[in-house]
């Protein structure tokens, strides 16, 4: 029997949009659909793509500034000036795709408005969602031939409902992440397995997929003056720092944990007291559904200051913007239960599980809906 087909349209401009995609395609076969990912602009366009990557992986570590001027500047003009230009890009490709697979619906994890605008102008029978990776609802994602969107939150929500979408396009899901981060595990066979003892307070620093936490090595250094603490620092794909850090790992072996990729990052998460991390929606959504207090670091302006803004006021994370904030903040924490238990609290109202299984559900609704309304 022929599987119907789910396209799931995404864009590696950080890991988040593309691992939100993943999890919602493994979904999709849960519930009897083939999925098909497509990183659509870089598949129509791959050196523009690569360049574009490379220019926004640069603006985080380089050109904060440029970067702020970017997302504030295009939130103030006219979100139709922007979907005007960007509905042209990967049109093609994406017609191929349609023709290709036939998918019953489209959800996207990225902006990409060639599909909402081909779709409607070829008039497909088919459906468009868009999933929001983030804690705020930049206009780049609107666009008024979708369907339905999905978001973190009810701040979220408003945000698009302010920008003139009517509220019953929208679902409060959450964001996707693995579920293995809603598996239980054996704590004392985790801590083994990292070799550290579990009564050892446990700092994990994420430096993200692309590695662009910075100051990493003296932050570590900083927290292994402290003998009660074990520190866990994962990499990405950042092998420079992996390198750099390697003597120090050697130099420490009984506190210090250094690792380039984790698959188990659940794992590791879940056996952490403190995470010290880049505000990424994936990375503060996996760290909600564990309930690890967040310390974020100097959030660059955009959507990462964002996401960290809305983490703050909600008493669900720390922001903080030097090493020695960072040190100081780790050790209130572990000195303050009632701000600790607090945090974990937070995290929890923060955090809705499951948002995957809720978006497919939505969407296999809906088409088997639209499937009796066109008989």
């Amino acid at each position: 029997m022929i599987r119907p087909t789910a396209l799931i349209l995404t864009a590696n401009y950080g890991s988040g949009h593309v691992q939100v995609a993943n999890v919602l395609a493994e979904e999709m076969k849960s519930k009897g659909f083939q999925p098909v990912i497509s990183d659509l602009f870089g598949e129509a366009h791959p050196i523009m793509s690569q360049v574009t990557q490379s220019i926004f992986i640069k603006s985080f570590s380089h050109g904060s500034s440029f970067y702020k001027w970017f997302y504030y500047g295009t939130n103030k003009l006219n979100a139709n000036t922007i979907t005007q230009f960007s509905r042209y890009l990967g049109r093609k490709r994406f017609l191929e795709l349609i023709k290709e697979h036939q998918p019953r619906f489209v959800i996207t994890t990225f902006p990409l408005h060639a599909a909402p605008f081909l779709i409607k102008k070829s008039r497909f029978n088919i459906p468009i969602y868009t999933v929001i990776t983030d804690y705020f609802a930049h206009p780049f994602w609107i666009n008024p031939a979708i369907d339905h969107y999905f978001v973190a939150s009810d701040s979220v929500k408003n945000g698009l409902i302010n920008h003139s979408v009517t509220e019953n396009r929208i679902t409060v899901s959450g964001i996707p992440i693995r579920t293995e981060f809603y598996h239980s595990i054996d704590k004392k066979d985790v801590f083994a397995k990292y070799g550290i003892t579990s009564n050892n307070r446990v700092v994990t620093i994420l430096a993200g997929a692309q590695g662009v936490l910075k100051n990493v090595k003296v932050l570590a250094q900083r927290l292994l003056n402290d003998p009660s603490l074990r520190v866990i620092v994962v990499c990405g794909k950042n092998k420079t720092l992996y390198e750099k850090l390697t003597p120090l790992a050697e130099q420490h072996p009984g506190s210090f944990r250094l690792f380039a990729y984790v698959d188990e990052l659940h794992e590791v998460l879940k056996i952490s007291h403190c995470v010290v991390t880049k505000p990424g929606g994936i990375s503060i959504t996996e760290a909600s559904a564990v309930r690890v207090p967040l310390i974020l670091y100097k959030p660059v302006p955009g959507q990462e200051g964002e996401n960290a803004k809305y983490f703050e006021e909600k008493g669900a994370a720390i922001v903080v913007h030097t090493a020695d904030e960072i040190v100081e903040n780790v050790q209130r924490l572990f000195n303050n239960e009632t701000l600790l238990c607090s945090m974990q609290k937070s995290l929890e109202l923060i955090h809705k599980s499951q948002s995957s299984a809720l978006i497919a559900d939505y969407a296999v609704e809906d088409i088997q809906q639209l499937t009796q309304i066109t008989r």
